[in-house]
């Protein structure tokens, strides 16, 4: 029996190991592109889903104090990080939403009764360690209250809790 040449064959094998390779090249660029979109609609779809259950928070705040004009009807809070460790947007999402829970309470009071004795609200959530927030704890200092009309303005720092420990 005889064997054919190999030398045939190589522009061949070139070819196909060509054709594998570029298969295997525009695949893996295909689920990279695939997964960055993937993760930007992701993290979409957690702001839209925050932003939908605090609109109707505020929704069902608005329509039991609707006739009281001098009650708290929204709670806005705003979370900041510190520049040497910044937070991602689904952290601050947590985050805010967490405090706002911890503030629930503040709403439908009046607002003289907020504006008396405003340190027990900031001692509320100054301090507090908000922990399971993708896998890491958080420290949550109070940065200022303010008042407006019917509104309740937080800002807050977050911190890493390991990075305040050390």
């Amino acid at each position: 029996m005889r064997v054919p040449p190999f030398e045939r064959y190589t522009g061949l094998l070139q070819s196909a190991g060509l054709l594998i390779s570029g298969i295997i090249i525009g695949s893996a660029l295909f689920l990279s592109i695939y997964h960055h979109q993937l993760n930007t609609l992701l993290i979409q779809n957690r702001e839209l889903i925050a932003q939908n259950d605090k609109l109707q928070q505020d929704n069902n705040t608005f329509k039991k104090t609707r006739n009281q004009q001098s009650t708290i009807n929204q709670i806005d809070v705003i979370v900041e990080s510190s520049p040497q460790d910044p937070l991602d947007k689904v952290t601050e999402q947590e985050i805010e939403k967490r405090v706002r829970n911890d503030l629930a309470v503040v709403k439908g009071q009046k607002v003289s009764v907020i504006a008396e004795s405003p340190h027990i609200y900031q001692n509320l959530i100054s301090k507090k360690t908000y922990r399971g927030i993708l896998d890491k704890d958080y420290i949550v200092n109070t940065k200022t209250i303010l008042l407006i009309q019917n509104e309740l303005k937080v800002w807050v720092i977050a911190e890493d809790f390991k990075r305040t420990t050390m």
